[in-house]
């Protein structure tokens, strides 16, 4: 079932997704092949466009977050979610590994979105730029390793965040002004959530003196937030299991 509910997830959200990737990456081919055209509006439109698409691919992208883990679990679809065979824990894992892919995937076009304009702004010489950063990452495989998992790790909190944000939301209020009061919550949590990793964080620059000077202080990050995302899931789990009754 939990295949079944992957599955779902992404037939449900790709034809959103593929349209606006699809015109990024084209747009980004077209710049710098405009480059060494004379008309430079042609050229500066193109440009603008492109940095436009990449504005609305992130906004759409948290957008999608919202719905996908608000309305389509605590809203009205959200009951028929539950009646399927899942259990709670299969739909929040499905739900979040099918976020997180989309989280990664318009970061992904957004960078060659990126090497697109730094293409044109260093007028071809990106490649030796980029020749250099291969052969940094070639000779340090175990800190490309880490900042890798770094990112993994802060979307699975990203979006451990939101989750126990709508589950906590729909546990303690039920009035009209849910946009508004959910708005305030979610500066609440994230100062809370603030907090409680700048204390662990503190503590840990208080006894070694040290703050991302080896790449074994990125781990304790890692640690740090991936163990905070992780009880917010755990939350999230006993809120929806015990306490919201849309099962």
């Amino acid at each position: 079932m939990f295949v079944k509910l992957m599955k779902h997830e992404i037939l449900a959200s790709y034809r959103k997704f593929l349209p606006i990737y699809a015109a990024i990456i084209i747009l980004s081919i077209l710049t710098p092949l405009t480059r060494d055209i004379n008309q430079n509006a042609l050229f500066g439109s193109i440009m603008s466009i492109t940095v436009l698409m990449m504005g609305a691919v992130y906004l759409f992208t948290f957008y999608t977050l919202i719905i996908n883990l608000g309305q389509r679990v605590f809203g009205k679809p959200g009951y028929l979610l539950f009646t399927t065979p899942a259990s709670t824990l299969e739909i929040i894992a499905a739900k979040t590994i099918i976020n997180m892919l989309w989280l990664m995937s318009s970061a992904i076009v957004g960078a060659f979105a990126i090497f697109s304009f730094m293409f044109v702004a260093f007028d071809g010489q990106i490649w030796d730029i980029f020749e250099g950063l291969f052969t940094m990452i070639g000779n340090n495989p175990f800190e490309t390793f880490t900042v890798i998992v770094a990112g993994i790790t802060y979307c699975f909190y990203a979006i451990g965040i939101l989750f126990f944000l709508f589950a906590l939301l729909n546990m303690i209020y039920k009035g009209e002004k849910k946009i508004l009061f959910g708005i305030l919550l979610y500066f609440v949590i994230s100062q809370g959530v603030g907090m409680i990793a700048g204390i662990f964080i503190g503590a840990y620059v208080t006894v070694f003196e040290t703050l991302f000077s080896s790449i074994m202080d990125l781990w304790f990050f890692i640690g740090v937030y991936g163990v905070i995302g992780l009880a917010l899931y755990v939350l999230t789990y006993l809120i929806i299991d015990k306490k919201l009754e849309i099962q």
